[in-house]
C-alpha cells in the first residue's frame, strides 16, 4: 500500500459504512475503490473482507448495547450460511483471474437491484419473528454469494427477514450484522488461508468503515437514503466496467 492510498481508503470505507447503515451495498463502493488502487480482483475481493468484518462487528456490539439482541434465532440460520460462505470463498479463491471477473460482473449486475428495496418502508411494531426450515437452503445459497463476492448481499438479508421471517426492521438488521459477521469472519479466513488479504490495506479501509457507520446510523434524513443508492449504482457499474475492461 502506497501512502497516497490512506486517504483515498479511509474516505472510501467512510463512503461504505454510511451506505451499510442507511441503505446496504457498500461493497459497491468499496471494491471497485480496490480495484482502482490496482489490487487483482480477486485480491480485491479478499480485502474488502476485512473492513466487512470489522463493521459488522461493530454493528453487533451496537444492537447489544441497546438491547436488541436476537440471537437466540441465529444458530439455526448461521450454520447453513456459514457452509456456503466457506464454498463460495474456496470457489473465489481458485477459479482463473478471467474467469472470476465475468462472474463478479454478471452477479455485480444482478445483485445491484436489491439495493432498490428499501426496508424502512416496512412499518412493522416491534415484532420477533421466525425463520422457517424451508428457508435454510435458501440461506446456503446467500452464504455462497457472500463468501464468493457479497456486494449487495446485506439488503437482501434484511429482506427476507423482514417480509418472509416476519421480523420488525430493527430486530431483522441485528440479525443481518449478525449473520453477516459470521460468514464474513468464515470467507475472511478462507482466503487468508490462501495468501489472498492485504492486511494494511484492508485496515485503513476498516477505519473509514467502521467511522462511516457510526454516522450513518444517526441519518434518518430519507431524501439522503434515495441519493445514497444512486451514488452505489454508479459505483456498481463503475465495478462492472473495470472488471470486464482487466
Amino acid at each position: 500500500m502506497e501512502l497516497w492510498h490512506l486517504p483515498l481508503l479511509v474516505a472510501g470505507g467512510f463512503a461504505c459504512g454510511v451506505i451499510n447503515a442507511m441503505a446496504g451495498g457498500g461493497s459497491f463502493v468499496t471494491l471497485p475503490l480496490l480495484l482502482f488502487l490496482g489490487l487483482p480482483p480477486q485480491i480485491a475481493n479478499a480485502t474488502n473482507r476485512v473492513a466487512i468484518v470489522l463493521q459488522t462487528a461493530a454493528g453487533v456490539a451496537t444492537y447489544h448495547h441497546h438491547g436488541v439482541r436476537p440471537w437466540r434465532h441465529l444458530l439455526p440460520i448461521a450454520i447453513p450460511t456459514v457452509l456456503g460462505s466457506l464454498l463460495g470463498a474456496y470457489l473465489a479463491a481458485h477459479i482463473d483471474e478471467a474467469s472470476f471477473r465475468k462472474a463478479a460482473a454478471v452477479l455485480f449486475v444482478v445483485m445491484i437491484g436489491t439495493v432498490f428495496l428499501d426496508p424502512k418502508r416496512w412499518q412493522r411494531r416491534a415484532t420477533m419473528g421466525r425463520i422457517r426450515p424451508w428457508l435454510y437452503p435458501a440461506f446456503f445459497l446467500m452464504g455462497i454469494y457472500g463468501g464468493f463476492l457479497q456486494a449487495g448481499l446485506g439488503v437482501l438479508l434484511i429482506g427476507t427477514f423482514v417480509v418472509l421471517g416476519g421480523y420488525d426492521v430493527v430486530n431483522g438488521n441485528a440479525l443481518k450484522f449478525s449473520l453477516a459477521f459470521a460468514f464474513t469472519a468464515a470467507a475472511l479466513i478462507t482466503f487468508a488461508g490462501f495468501g489472498q488479504v492485504q492486511w494494511l490495506t484492508g485496515l485503513a479501509l476498516a477505519i473509514g468503515t467502521v467511522l462511516g457507520g457510526i454516522v450513518g446510523a444517526r441519518l434518518v434524513i430519507s431524501q439522503g437514503v434515495r441519493w445514497v443508492r444512486w451514488f452505489v449504482v454508479v459505483a456498481a457499474a463503475g465495478a462492472i466496467v473495470k472488471l470486464l475492461s482487466g
